[in-house]
């Protein structure tokens, strides 16, 4: 068996999972960094825990049970963000055979509507779509869109961090509020010509100095990224930023990455700002004070570090346009004073650590 880039074999590996790397540069991060190619192709199955996740795999022919590997292999663990994907020794196809065109389980996988399927299942992204939300892939016009079925308050607050982070000159995600408040989307930002490669490829929980240092670590993560360059730290440093301004819980190693060369798989930069549901209204007993939550703990992070980030000017002005236009878009009625509040108190205590 061979794990493909494009066309191109990069690792090859036995029914033991035993494996060569033929490619060193091509070859996917995680398994150059972990070397377990099983743990690889089962992290690129669709979550089990999701309802319709499951309606999908019974119309594709395996068990709503079906492990991790089964579900991933039965689209040859190929995906939509990158051009990775898995080959039999006597398999034919090009990556151009394999290479997602439609998405007919769409409204299947994002809000299990089961009309228009045909009877013989057809190739489809949503296998290999993670995540714990339920979400589904749609070609709109030549581009990939993710769409996310998430409550409303979810979708306002990853819509109001999408365009705060917008504001503050961050690199973000495209994120448009669909159907008037029904779901959000977001554009593949890969387009087919980079790989987005989870960040868990290259950090992981380990021991150092007599302690658990987990994957998510602050300190460890952007010593990390200082190795491969200062322009990679200082967008993690953004990344924490915001998160730390709009109370982001969730950001764990599989909800940032990396971006890599299809060609030579060169690291370029982080991936965009991505995954933003669990901010703002997805907390409860924001504080308007912010003496506590995530802020606290990325400001002491900063100071323990001797680090400083860059904060760009930010004014109510900026912030009561961004509420119109969400509530406009999406008829959720919250709080704009309280927020409004939150916000700028937070962006006062990150100011006092910015150059």
């Amino acid at each position: 068996m061979y794990i493909m880039a494009g066309d191109k074999p990069v690792v090859e590996y036995d029914e033991a999972f035993d494996f060569k790397i033929l490619d060193p540069d091509l070859a996917p991060l995680y398994i150059k960094n972990r070397g377990n190619v099983k743990a690889w192709i089962e992290e690129r199955a669709v979550d089990p825990n999701r309802p319709n996740s499951r309606a999908v795999k019974s119309r594709q022919g395996l068990s709503k049970n079906a492990a991790a590997l089964e579900t991933a292999m039965k689209m040859d663990a190929a995906a939509i963000t990158d051009n990775f994907w898995v080959k039999a020794e006597t398999d034919k196809r090009t990556y151009q055979d394999i290479l997602f065109r439609k998405n007919d389980f769409f409204s299947l996988a994002l809000y299990r509507d089961f009309s228009g399927l045909s009877v013989q299942p057809s190739r489809t992204p949503e296998l290999t779509n993670i995540g714990a939300q339920e979400k589904g892939w749609k070609l709109e016009d030549g581009v990939w869109w993710l769409y996310k079925n998430e409550p409303i308050h979810e979708i306002v607050s990853e819509y109001l961090t999408y365009r705060i982070g917008k504001a503050l000159g961050f690199d973000m995600a495209e994120y448009e509020i669909a159907e008037n408040g029904r779901f959000i989307k977001t554009k593949d930002f890969t387009a087919g010509t980079v790989n987005l490669q989870h960040i868990d490829a290259v950090m992981r929980d380990h021991e150092e100095a007599g302690r658990t240092v987990p994957d998510d670590d602050y300190a460890y993560n952007y010593w990390e990224l200082l190795k491969y360059s200062s322009a990679m730290a200082k967008q993690y440093l953004n990344l924490c930023t915001l998160d730390a301004l709009c109370e982001n819980y969730d950001r764990h190693t599989k909800n940032y990455g990396m971006l890599t060369d299809r060609r030579t798989g060169k690291i370029l930069k982080l991936a965009p700002n991505y995954d933003n549901n669990n901010s703002l209204f997805a907390n409860y007993g924001l504080s308007k004070e912010r003496k506590g939550g995530l802020l606290r703990e990325f400001l002491r992070f900063l100071d323990t570090e001797g680090l400083h980030i860059e904060l760009p000017p930010f004014s109510e002005g900026v912030l009561d346009d961004i509420f119109k236009e969400t509530r406009d878009r999406s008829g959720y009625d919250f709080d704009e004073a309280f927020l409004k509040a939150f916000i700028l108190e937070g962006y006062r205590q990150l100011q006092k650590r910015s150059r």
